[in-house]
């Protein structure tokens, strides 16, 4: 035990000193996790992946990113430690922000071209579920409908080994082997996952790589941790792990979002947002809501940002729940210790108006635009989202079932701006 010890408190050391001064008060958040997949998080710790490389058996990996980010410094200094290490690394950085069929085809092509033994995903939701999404499909030979998550897994499945470096705190992409991608054609999201994939993922959470990531991004992708954890929490089924979850990753959003937001190079709250990013995605593993299941086809339809639109329905839908969520939100008001809503909400001594008071001057404060018509998407579209929502399987478990009249209205409601923040 000594031995080990003293082993861990130099490699600690030796880290440590790599780190700029701003960073080296953290140790208290750099850590090994295990749950629910193997986590090396912390400042400075992307300069691992070589070694997690080699130690999972590949020499030649696939590194995958989106466009946005793929000549970035980010993306060219792993690819340059993976060369300088001895490795033989490809780039494919070509996929799009919303990630698609023929992005995920021409991927696999390329770790096939490659010979690759391995893959790296790097980015937000876009690099992350296309590196998860080429790594199944290349290392299975299967194609994107046989992978559908809604289907029984397929058998036999070989998938790669995968290392998953999240540059954005919003997704949480990285923790397990779900993958959003849009049908071209269809001009639906689908999405694909399979137990053999989870089981090759190591993740690197460096928040130094998010540092970069410009204010309005860092609000968004913020934003859409925030509706992972609202979300995750309402569904309503007996999963008090998810539940404990999602309440400490909201409690640290609600002080850490608005720092990282206000100074990006603050690395105590992109480590705490990291972590909090990572606690909702694992939360929602009890299901998602009727956010998602209405962001998802706008995004299909509209390619908007995914957390953006999350964040401007999020109002509309919790309000449209609310029957249905007020013990929750009780607990998260409590939770999180909630002041009384300011003049124009209800009058309550229940926690749903303090949660919906937060959530409005939180969006305020983020600078979120307060409709979708600010975005570009005006209601003509209304029907056709609301019909793909009904049928989103992601939308299943909102704890109220919505028919695509409640979602057309809630389309139209977030285009115009009724039923949002002070209104009753």
């Amino acid at each position: 035990h000594l031995h080990h010890t003293l082993f861990m408190q130099r490699a600690i050391s030796s880290r440590r000193a790599l780190l700029p001064k701003s960073s080296r008060g953290l140790s208290s958040v750099a850590a090994d996790w295990a749950f629910p997949v193997p986590v090396t998080f912390g400042a400075g710790r992307a300069a691992e992946l070589p070694a997690k490389l080699r130690e999972r058996g590949s020499n030649r990996p696939l590194l995958v990113a989106d466009k946005g980010l793929s000549g970035t410094p980010v993306v060219g200094g792993l690819f340059d430690s993976l060369a300088a290490a001895g490795l033989q690394p490809r780039l494919f950085g070509e996929v799009d922000a919303n990630p698609t069929d023929l992005n995920i085809v021409a991927g696999a092509a390329a770790y096939r071209e490659h010979a690759a033994d391995g893959l790296v995903a790097v980015g937000g939701g876009s690099g992350l579920d296309a590196g998860k999404s080429i790594a199944m499909v290349a290392g299975s030979g299967r194609s994107l409908d046989e992978l559908e998550w809604t289907r029984p897994p397929v058998e036999e499945m070989s998938c790669p080994p995968l290392v998953l470096i999240p540059t954005t705190a919003g997704t949480g992409a990285e923790m397990d082997s779900a993958a959003m991608y849009t049908d071209t054609s269809r001009r639906v999201k689908f999405c694909v996952a399979h137990p053999g994939c989870t089981a090759q993922i190591h993740v690197i959470a460096d928040p130094l790589l998010t540092l970069s990531l410009p204010p309005t991004l860092t609000a968004w992708t913020g934003m859409d941790a925030v509706t992972h954890a609202i979300e995750a929490l309402s569904v309503d089924s007996y999963h008090p792990m998810c539940d404990g979850i999602a309440l400490e990753s909201l409690r640290l959003m609600h002080t850490w979002l608005p720092a990282a937001v206000a100074d990006g190079s603050d690395v105590a709250a992109r480590s705490h947002m990291l972590a909090a990013s990572a606690m909702a995605a694992v939360a929602f593993q009890k299901g998602l809501g009727a956010v998602h299941g209405l962001s998802e086809p706008v995004g299909a339809v509209h390619n908007s940002q995914h957390g953006l639109t999350n964040a401007i329905l999020l109002p509309h839908v919790l309000r449209a729940n609310r029957a249905a969520i007020e013990p929750k939100m009780d607990l998260a008001a409590t939770y999180l210790g909630l002041p009384p809503p300011p003049p124009g909400y209800a009058t309550t001594d229940g926690g749903f108006e303090r949660v919906a008071a937060w959530l409005d001057t939180l969006a305020e404060q983020l600078q979120i635009p307060a409709t979708l018509a600010e975005i570009g998407i005006s209601d003509e579209t209304a029907e056709e989202c609301a019909a793909k929502a009904v049928a989103n399987p992601t939308g299943f478990t909102n704890p109220l079932p919505f028919d695509a009249e409640m979602y057309s209205g809630v389309f139209r409601a977030a285009v115009e701006g009724r039923d949002r923040g002070r209104l009753q």
